[in-house]
């Protein structure tokens, strides 16, 4: 285990390959509420005049980074690198545990520019605080677990292609017009798959400016259940991105929303609604509490 405690540091910070599983803990004085981390990594402010934090707050360590993809040298040419080039930290390693640790990446409508960048399996998340604009989370491979977590964004802020993430009870904030999540599920056989279950949107964005997602590639699968929808939610649900392909291989669903972001009828004709909701067993498997990285507790 890894105790995070409160100091400050410019830097992004990468997680290589590991030999056993990490336990990262920020300092805390209620470990299931983000609203009481104390340990921000990526300390800035942002355009729209909010704080991420500052010197009179509680203690906070703090890694200030604000990258994207256009301080990224042109010599490195694959996309993804320059992607994962920019997040704040890096995920590289199998069976990682995060618990109470805000990350930001400070970057205001600049282009892509990642928070959390996980690039292996096993992650759990727990009332954690990764805030950016666009591409805050990447969530790209494997099995992932968000419990209790505050994720602040505009454009495709939770997006990635093969991961199985399943995220639970969090709060969800737009701070610009754009598209909650970009799944970029590649095939129709893939397991990849986004599932929020009781999460909460919100924003200051603007009424009816963000969708619950768009297709990052043709056959991109995401559903929203049991879910609280604001009024930044459009009526139409869901976007279309803007290159041609089919629609016919989308799985944008929903079950049981609530709130003004849900209006039956208006929703676009490549969405539709479930008659039953996704279990967790079908994104996280059958097995899932017995799996070290899921944190029964937080769900």
């Amino acid at each position: 285990m890894v105790f995070v405690r409160p100091g400050v540091y410019h830097e992004q910070v990468l997680i290589s390959r590991l030999a056993s599983p990490l336990v990262l803990q920020g300092y805390t004085c209620d470990a299931k509420n983000y609203a009481s981390n104390q340990v921000t990594i990526g300390c800035g402010r942002f355009s729209r005049d909010r704080p991420i934090c500052t010197r009179k707050s509680a203690p906070a360590v703090t890694i200030t980074q604000a990258k994207s993809q256009k301080d990224i040298p042109a010599s490195v040419t694959d996309g993804a690198a320059r992607n994962d080039m920019t997040s704040t930290v890096r995920f590289k390693s199998d069976n990682v545990k995060v618990y109470n640790l805000n990350i930001a990446n400070t970057v205001s409508n600049g282009g892509q520019a990642l928070t959390v960048s996980v690039n292996a399996t096993d992650y759990g998340f727990y009332a954690c605080n990764p805030t950016g604009y666009q591409d805050t989370v990447l969530a790209d491979k494997g099995r992932e677990l968000d419990a209790k977590t505050y994720i602040i964004g505009a454009t495709d802020f939770v997006f990635g292609r093969y991961a199985q993430a399943w995220f639970e009870s969090c709060d969800i904030e737009t701070i610009g017009a754009g598209y909650i999540t970009a799944s970029g599920r590649e095939a129709a056989n893939s397991s990849a798959t986004y599932v929020f279950n009781r999460a909460r949107v919100f924003g200051k964005s603007g009424v009816n400016s963000t969708s619950l997602g768009r297709p990052w590639r043709q056959y991109a699968k995401v559903i929203w259940q049991n879910s609280e929808l604001g009024d930044v939610v459009k009526p139409e649900g869901w976007s279309a991105w803007d290159v041609t392909f089919s629609t016919a291989g989308l799985v944008f669903k929903e079950f049981n929303n609530s709130g003004p972001g849900t209006v039956k009828g208006s929703r676009v004709a490549f969405s539709g609604q479930l008659d039953k909701p996704v279990a967790i067993t079908e994104v996280l498997g059958e097995r899932y509490t017995k799996e070290w990285f899921v944190d029964t507790s937080y769900l």
